[in-house]
């Protein structure tokens, strides 16, 4: 369980982002110029970094959330030396454009993609091919029947479990043995403002809660109307 959404300045930039107390990293972050950076551990994939001598994945969030859009993220990503980071991958979501750049690294070559409209991403330690899969499903089916206005209550619901649709292991949060989600992120960023929302807590039994809000002012003004994103980990 990470400590709740922070907001730091450094070289003249804001951003804000919950902390994993262990590496000092983060999955999900975002800046005043608008720009959010998220990850995943790619489970698809073995890593071949001696557990020694693996770098943090969440300290290279923390680098990115400096970064003023897409390219310079990509600018970094291709010319760090990504060798001694497990398999991720790697979401960029800037104001001026619709759909995220994804980049997706499986401990050799890194490769970059843009996602397309309604559009998701999730990983599994379990089956990590088949999981996703059902998860993916689930969520088209239950954006695929609900007005704009209805998604993020929609997609709350499927965070939360709490109409199960799947059973815990394979839930959007999942449950099993010795293993489940232990946080609920939602991040908006909207014409004037940043703001994070954190549960902490298994999304099931966290809903009732008030979260821990953050916000930071956008130095620059989107382009296109604020989106939600919503992020379990």
């Amino acid at each position: 369980m990470a400590e709740p959404p922070v907001v730091d300045r450094y070289e003249g930039v804001s951003t804000v982002m919950p902390i994993d107390p262990l590496g000092g990293g983060t999955w999900i972050a975002a800046n005043d110029r608008g720009v959010a950076v998220m990850i995943l551990n790619d489970y698809r994939y073995t890593s071949r970094v001696p557990p020694g001598d693996a770098q943090s994945r969440g300290m290279l969030v923390r680098s990115l959330s400096q970064m003023s859009n897409a390219a310079e993220v990509r600018n970094y990503l291709f010319r760090a030396t990504l060798k001694n980071f497990p398999p991720f991958l790697l979401l960029a979501f800037e104001p001026e454009r619709a759909s995220p750049t994804h980049w997706a690294w499986d401990g050799e070559t890194l490769r970059e993609s843009t996602l397309t409209g309604g559009s998701c991403i999730s990983t599994s330690s379990w089956l990590p091919r088949l999981v996703p899969a059902l998860r993916r499903l689930l969520i088209r089916r239950a954006l695929g029947h609900c007005q704009p206005d209805q998604a993020f209550s929609k997609l709350l619901s499927l965070h939360r479990n709490i109409e199960p649709s799947l059973p815990p292991r394979l839930a959007v949060a999942m449950r099993r043995e010795g293993r489940e989600t232990v946080s609920l992120t939602h991040l908006r960023v909207g014409k004037s403002e940043v703001i994070m929302r954190y549960w902490p807590g298994h999304p099931s039994e966290s809903y009732s809660n008030d979260p821990f809000l953050a916000s930071i002012g956008l130095d620059r003004v989107p382009a296109e109307p604020g989106w939600p994103k919503t992020n379990s980990k």
